[in-house]
């Protein structure tokens, strides 16, 4: 390692102190995936935190996305922009940093606010995702910047506003420019333990629509068709799949239906997540829920069954490009001293979708902590400057 990249070192160690405060100040801004009010006001705050760059920010507005809700009426939904910055040379075949700046956190939330904590931890809505993930991300760069040359490199980094509802915004952004980078890296957390991660398994949501028709329930029952009734026995039989493959689970995650309980309910709307762990599973899956929708459709019965959704993030591997990637990072840790450990995760991200578009990424670069999700989310404030550091020592690596 030069000296250059050993003054880069020792200057993101005089910024833990600053990184902790800017990360306060970002996490106390509600961007909950459905306030884009809230989001609006975090890309704001955003294009400023990152103007010590000197390079222009690019607002990237984003179409509408279109969710069934749980009466079966399709609405549309506005999010927040997408933020992008470009350094170094235009012409030089780019490497990608990114991560989402919206959080699970809706803004009537309780949790809103951040509290430290023993041990030089810190407690609050999104320190770890990904909030985290963006300031180190932003020291990085500006550490990359002041010490090094960017002349023969592209290094663009962009933040997006829909990540936790599976990017339905931005996912057309991603399709039209991943193959304008060589690599990316995103930063997720890590584990709970600090590994990183070097396979995901794939994730989607399927919507069934079940319809009956209404009756009174006392002086016309047996007039009606009660979808309730009908969406749960079809839930049954979904539940069922689980354990027919053992890379398979699938979760009965929201049922709705009905209104006054002296009427036979005419629709009930059910929400199923799936894991699955290659395309295989995909197939699989997707051909046994088709297979009970034809089942459960009846109409001469008085019902009818609709599918919408899917696997929104295909299951991420650990092929041959990611294994290049993993051991830059190894190589760079071993410089720093850092121990790296990999393991394999049961939740997606945006890197699901990169590698299934062919762009190569390693997509745990954020800080440790754990909760994510809960209102018990919280952050090793150590983390931040090393994991920028690892950020800046395996750019210096190359590709």
């Amino acid at each position: 390692m030069n000296s250059k990249s050993w003054q880069a070192l020792r200057w993101l160690e005089t910024q833990a102190d600053q990184m902790a405060k800017d990360l306060i100040e970002l996490c106390n801004i509600n961007s909950g995936s459905d306030n884009p009010q809230g989001l609006c006001r975090a890309a704001d705050w955003l294009e400023e935190f990152f103007k010590p760059l000197s390079v222009p920010c690019q607002r990237i507005d984003l179409p509408s996305y279109q969710l069934l809700d749980d009466a079966a009426k399709e609405s549309s939904y506005q999010t927040g922009p997408a933020l992008r910055w470009d350094l170094g040379n235009p012409h030089s075949q780019g490497i990608l940093w990114t991560i989402h700046y919206d959080t699970v956190y809706g803004k009537d939330d309780p949790f809103h606010s951040c509290e430290l904590l023993p041990n030089n931890k810190l407690r609050g809505p999104g320190v770890i995702d990904a909030k985290g993930g963006i300031v180190i991300m932003r020291y990085a760069a500006l550490a990359l910047k002041q010490f090094h040359d960017l002349s023969d490199s592209r290094l663009t980094l962009i933040l997006t506003p829909d990540e936790e509802i599976g990017s339905p915004a931005s996912v057309g952004m991603w399709q039209s420019i991943a193959k304008d980078f060589q690599a990316a890296f995103l930063f997720e957390p890590t584990m709970a333990d600090g590994s990183l991660v070097q396979a995901r398994k794939g994730t989607g949501t399927f919507i069934f629509v079940v319809r009956g028709k209404s009756a009174h329930a006392g002086r016309n029952f047996h007039e009606g068709r009660n979808a309730i009734a009908h969406c749960c026995e079809l839930a049954s039989q979904i539940h069922r799949l689980n354990g027919q493959k053992p890379t398979v689970t699938i979760n009965i995650g929201r049922i709705r239906g009905g209104n006054a309980v002296n009427v036979v309910p005419d629709t009930a709307v059910m929400r199923v997540n799936v894991r699955i762990a290659n395309s295989q599973d995909q197939l699989w899956i997707e051909e046994q829920l088709k297979d009970l929708v034809s089942a459960f459709d009846q109409p001469q019965s008085g019902y009818r069954v609709e599918l919408s959704g899917g696997i929104h993030a295909p299951a991420k591997i650990c092929d041959q490009p990611t294994q290049r990637l993993k051991e830059k990072i190894e190589l760079a840790a071993q410089e720093l001293g850092q121990s790296i450990r990999w393991k394999e995760s049961g939740g997606a991200s945006d890197g699901n979708k990169l590698q299934s578009m062919g762009l190569p990424n390693i997509d745990t670069l954020g800080p440790r902590g754990d909760a994510l999700h809960s209102d018990q989310e919280w952050i090793e404030l150590d983390s931040l400057v090393e994991k920028a550091q690892l950020t800046c020592a395996t750019f210096s690596q190359g590709y």
